[in-house]
């Protein structure tokens, strides 16, 4: 009987370009250094952050779309005891 071994999926990695003007990039470096990390994981985050931001905006108007009110953010806050 031969055993048998299962490899867990490689994650597959994509290789994009952009270009920015020098200064963006500068900005982006200057950035990066203060974060003490890569320009490209800087990058790789800002651009995470905004497809959830997009994802979050999406998931809120369906909501409203659907009739429902939106709640105070002092009001959720109070209910939270997050304060002022």
């Amino acid at each position: 009987m031969t055993a048998t071994t299962t490899r867990a999926p490689t994650a597959r990695k994509a290789s994009s370009s952009i270009n920015i003007s020098k200064g963006l990039d500068d900005a982006v470096a200057e950035a990066a250094k203060g974060l003490k990390i890569s320009k490209a994981k800087l990058v790789r985050n800002a651009i995470i952050n905004l497809l959830e931001d997009i994802e979050d905006i999406r998931d809120a108007k369906a909501v409203l779309a659907k009739g429902k009110k939106p709640i105070p953010l002092a009001r959720l806050k109070a209910e939270l005891g997050l304060g002022d």
